[in-house]
Parts: C-alpha cells; sequence; structure tokens
C-alpha cells in the first residue's frame, strides 16, 4: 500500500509556532554560536571580536535571533519539497537554517512588501 505524502505534505503549509518551540530554537542557535566561537577562538586561534572577525561575529548574532524564523520556513519547505527529503535529514537541516536565517528573513520580508 502506498501513502499519500501529497496530502501529508500540503497540510503543513503554515506552522504555528508555540513560545517553547521559540526558546528551544533560541538556546539552538545559542548552542550553535557557541560552537562559532569555541571553532574561532581554539581551532583557528583568533579573536572573533577583532575587526574582520567581528563582521562574520556579528552576522552569527543575527542569525541567532533570526533562527526561529528560519528553522520555521527551512523545516516546512523541507517537509514539501518530495526531492530534498530523500537527501537532507532533519539533523542537517537546522545548521543549513541557521546559517542561511539573515537570507532566509531578508526574502520573506521582501515578499511581504511585493504583496502590498
Amino acid at each position: 500500500m502506498k501513502k499519500d505524502l501529497t496530502k501529508n505534505r500540503m497540510g503543513s503549509k503554515k506552522r504555528k509556532m508555540s513560545p517553547f518551540i521559540i526558546i528551544l530554537y533560541l538556546l539552538v542557535g545559542a548552542f550553535f554560536y557557541f560552537g562559532y566561537y569555541v571553532v574561532m577562538t581554539d581551532f583557528f586561534k583568533v579573536n572573533p571580536l577583532n575587526f574582520p572577525y567581528l563582521i562574520l561575529s556579528i552576522y552569527f548574532v543575527f542569525a541567532t535571533i533570526l533562527f526561529p524564523y528560519s528553522g520555521n520556513k527551512v523545516s516546512v519547505w523541507l517537509e514539501n519539497s518530495p526531492t530534498f527529503d530523500l537527501f537532507v535529514v532533519p539533523v542537517m537541516s537546522m545548521p543549513f537554517a541557521y546559517i542561511i536565517a539573515p537570507f532566509v528573513f531578508i526574502s520573506g520580508f521582501f515578499k511581504i512588501f511585493k504583496n502590498k
């Protein structure tokens, strides 16, 4: 018996996020930022608060703040994409959503103004 995946995929177009889920996303984002900080200080032996690396640090601060929004968008996008469902596991979607969080937010921001 074959499962009807399109019916399940279309039902999850918009997902409401509870405050618990938002806090959980923020904690995971803080964990990713901590990982970035540790890699920069221990592995690369640079201070992330000095000039060239400060830009990247500020980017990741915005990525941490916007991670709940982008994490939700990316997970819905992956659920509705039959091709990426086969290749991308949910564990890999979280770091991907964290890294591209500002871009996902900006694209959503422009879509709002484009529709008006």
